[in-house]
């Protein structure tokens, strides 16, 4: 339901027919809900020195047209509205406020919450504001125009949240992550703990290296010359490399030239049995390869046959059984 915000002033009538009407304050793990109050959007602190003070969309939110466009026609007594603490700082909502400041808005109003420390989590430090904030932001994501937070979002969070700890195990980030609200599956939450794992295993050992800066190095490296990159992390990028080598043969074309790198290796151990591992399954690869044409000669059909698939278009297939070809 949408309520006319008057752009000027707003009534106490129409102030307390609001603030009736929104959902239930959303609880946060240290904080508490204070009050409903209504403020100037200009007068809400959304940066810090010259950089909007939103320190888990770190790349920015996406941009929302239509966002603009809702604000205009009102309030949504629907959704939750833009959480601020007693200072004015701004917790989540920064894309609204910019929204209501260039409709001309004066006063909108915002859910003020104050820190909790009796249901604050393991992992907030009293002493550290910046923690109970950041945890309240990755686990808001139901107003307007909110998004939620990705599993980048929490990531970086993560290994900055975990530089001062001494348990930097993946279980203990993957209990920090059910600490705040989410709706990652549990492969994801894994994700997330192992990368904030790896990264402080990896520290000052093994220098991370991504798909985006290995081809980067090696275009500098051999700025004439057509080298591939192998990322060594799976057998299954060796595998797709050895197809890359038998293109280039069938083609008649020069020997495929690559340079590993591993995109998640932790220990110089790791490194150098990915690296010998690369040449010797690719060896393995090439050998096979005549083996199977070697067999393939001696048979006439075509040594594959597909049975099917599994049903999967509802109101036209049987769901959940093989359906033969």
């Amino acid at each position: 339901m949408f309520i006319i915000i008057d752009k000027s002033r707003v009534s106490d009538r129409d102030k307390a027919s609001v603030e009736s009407k929104l959902p239930t304050p959303k609880q946060y793990a240290g904080w508490k809900f204070k009050r409903y109050r209504w403020i100037n959007p200009n007068e809400l602190i959304t940066k810090k020195g010259n950089y909007t003070d939103n320190s888990v969309r770190l790349g920015g939110t996406p941009v929302n047209e239509e966002l603009e466009a809702l604000l205009a026609k009102g309030l949504d007594t629907s959704k939750l509205t833009i959480s601020v603490d007693p200072d004015n700082n701004v917790i989540n909502g920064f894309t609204r406020i910019k929204k209501l400041i260039k409709l001309g808005f004066n006063e909108w109003i915002v859910a003020e919450y104050e820190r909790d420390t009796d249901t604050k989590t393991e992992f907030q430090d009293p002493d550290h504001l910046e923690d109970f904030i950041d945890d309240m932001r990755l686990g808001a994501n139901q107003g307007d125009g909110s998004i939620p937070a990705t599993t980048n979002d929490f990531q970086e969070i993560g290994i900055k949240r975990f530089e001062h700890r001494t348990d930097k195990s993946s279980l203990a980030v993957q209990r920090w992550v059910y600490s705040i609200p989410n709706s990652f599956s549990k492969k994801q939450v894994e994700g997330i703990a192992n990368h904030v794992m790896k990264h402080y295993k990896r520290e000052g050992v093994v220098e991370k290296v991504t798909r985006e800066e290995a081809e980067a190095l090696v275009a500098e490296a051999y700025p004439r010359k057509n080298v591939d990159v192998m990322n060594t992390k799976t057998h299954n990028y060796i595998e797709r490399s050895f197809l890359k080598v038998q293109h280039a043969v069938s083609q008649g074309y020069d020997p495929l030239e690559f340079v590993t790198f591993h995109s998640d290796a932790t220990t110089w151990e790791e490194i150098d049995n990915a690296r010998n591992d690369a040449d010797d399954r690719l060896l393995r690869l090439h050998i096979n390869a005549f083996k199977y044409v070697q067999k393939v000669k001696k048979v006439t059909n075509i040594p594959w046959k597909n049975r099917g698939a599994i049903g999967q278009k509802i109101g036209d297939e049987d769901i959940n059984t093989v359906i033969e070809s």
